[in-house]
């Protein structure tokens, strides 16, 4: 009994994340260490996952390919809490857009801004939202593309040119320029 004592306490006190392990499908977030000894977080609303700094933030995509919509949502660095932010706009650069079966729907760059959203059940409201969305025809169809948030600052850190791939995001990648 002693012995599962000390073991506990030894459990208790081992370095690492202050997070569990949880699988990158869990219910409201979380990250995985399981895989290959890296840090992977789950996107909360099932989008996917654009990491800013070492794990400073996260911007969520959320695609409607249906609508050529796109949502995005600012998490902290475990994307888990939004971040409210006080600018009117994500401006992001997409190209090499394609559908499921990855046929071209178009070749060359689409600049879309994505524009502070209100959201009455957070109290949020453009000038003060972590969520962000915008439409652009090219994405009506697509399945995948490549991206460039092109600038972005959150809690005072500016991030330019975090570049990812749709729907793979971009942890255990650079993650572009920031300024303090």
């Amino acid at each position: 009994m002693r012995a599962i004592a000390l073991l506990l306490t030894a459990v208790l006190f081992l370095p690492g994340c202050s997070k569990p392990a949880k699988t990158p499908d869990a219910p409201g977030g979380g990250h995985d260490h399981t895989r290959g000894g890296g840090h992977h977080h789950a996107a909360p609303h099932g989008g996917t996952l654009v990491v800013f700094g070492e794990e400073f933030a996260h911007l969520e995509l959320v695609l409607d390919a249906k609508e050529g919509a796109l949502k995005a949502y600012v998490l902290d660095g475990h994307a888990e809490n939004a971040i409210r932010l006080p600018q009117a706009g994500i401006a992001l650069a997409l190209s090499d857009v394609r559908d499921a079966e990855n046929k071209v729907l178009h070749a060359g760059t689409v600049e879309l801004e994505l524009a502070a959203r209100a959201n009455e059940l957070s109290g949020e409201k453009p000038g003060d939202t972590s969520e962000f969305a915008g439409a652009a025809g090219p994405l009506k169809g697509a399945a995948r593309f490549k991206g460039e948030v092109l600038g972005v600052t959150i809690k005072g850190i500016e991030f330019k040119r975090i570049g990812f791939a749709f729907p793979e995001g971009n942890e255990g990648e650079g993650h572009g320029e920031h300024d303090h």
